[in-house]
């Protein structure tokens, strides 16, 4: 595409984003694909084979429902998004937008559509290890590090390779409830996911109309 054409698209796209406000879901979906991939399986005391539950909560909000709801037995694990920066090591080209041929099956015709590039980002989960016993946090540890070798696959809806890598594992198990003296282990795991935040795309005819592109499907708006 020449420039004139480019810089006559980006005007039309900021106008049609202006008037269809979008949320990408970006968080939720990268937390979904990273906890339906952590199935963390231990033997309890009586040999059996059972599967750690899991939640989606800070360390201070997952002790008090653990202490709060008796319904919630440990050992159990919480998942919290932490920090997020730009990751240069799998940005792509610095070219705001792509081309690329799609086939709608609905209406067995070719389309041309124009993407945003997507953000390329380090995002960072703390994946904290409940337990009472330590034989049982020994054995999530032990099943949580033989994930990565040396990453962990994250399969999303806005990319299909996706990089998970553990950083760290410290013990946290100082941190107690301070109406409550039962003993409780505590580690947390870093985790660092070579992410993408998607850019919007769009079929972008001759006319200049537009018509966005969710899941390989088109939006007429």
């Amino acid at each position: 595409m020449d420039n004139k054409l480019i810089v006559q698209i980006r005007k039309d796209i900021k106008a049609y984003e202006d008037k269809h406000p979008y949320t990408r879901n970006f968080y939720r979906n990268y937390t979904k694909a990273l906890m339906e991939k952590l199935n963390v399986y231990i033997f309890n005391a009586q040999d059996e084979r059972i599967k750690v539950p899991m939640m989606y909560a800070n360390p201070e909000r997952a002790i008090a429902k653990i202490y709060e709801d008796r319904n919630l037995t440990l050992p159990i694990i919480s998942v919290a998004i932490g920090d997020i920066e730009e990751n240069t090591s799998i940005r792509k080209p610095d070219v705001q937008l792509t081309t690329y041929k799609f086939f709608d099956v609905e209406t067995q015709k070719a389309f041309r559509i124009i993407k945003q590039t997507s953000k390329a980002v380090a995002l960072q989960f703390q994946i904290t290890l409940w337990s009472k016993y330590t034989e049982d946090m020994n054995q999530m540890v032990e099943e949580v590090q033989m994930m990565f070798q040396p990453s962990l696959t994250l399969p999303t809806e806005d990319e299909s390779e996706n990089k998970a890598f553990l950083l760290d594992v410290l013990d946290m198990s100082s941190v107690q409830a301070a109406d409550k003296q039962d003993r409780m282990l505590r580690k947390r795991v870093t985790l660092k996911v070579e992410a993408y935040i998607p850019g919007r795309q769009y079929l972008y005819s001759h006319t200049g109309r537009i018509k966005e592109v969710i899941n390989q499907r088109l939006v007429y708006k």
